[in-house]
């Protein structure tokens, strides 16, 4: 099995393979808002144009997450080689208030409407 790779993906030499681990867990995260998204088209029938502000949210920050894993898992990579590596804090904390806001917004229509 010949699979030609990419130099990015092999272009650091962390035995933890930390980049990897990191874009799996942005990856499920995704998939989180994804399926989240699909469990709030279930709500139009009930609740009509209400239920599409959540999954508008829902959509926008896995948007925000799929364009950003290349540059992400890129930044990983440059930052273990330079063994200067920090945290993304404003994507956290706008992920963080966007799945707050829906969750509240979920638990509000539920006990509201």
């Amino acid at each position: 099995m010949n699979r030609r790779a990419t130099p990015e993906l092999v272009a650091h030499n962390d035995p933890g393979l930390q980049p990897e681990r990191t874009l799996l867990a942005w990856r499920r995260t995704l998939m989180t808002l994804v399926v989240a998204c699909t469990l709030f088209l279930r709500w139009i029938p009930q609740f009509g144009i209400l239920a599409v502000l959540p999954i508008v949210v829902a959509l926008l920050l896995s948007l925000g997450i799929q364009v950003g894993l290349r540059w992400r898992y890129r930044r990983s990579i440059t930052g273990i080689r330079e063994e200067r590596l920090s945290a993304p804090l404003l994507e956290i904390a706008l992920l963080g208030a966007g799945v707050g806001g829906l969750s509240l917004y979920g638990i509000y229509a539920v006990a509201f409407f």
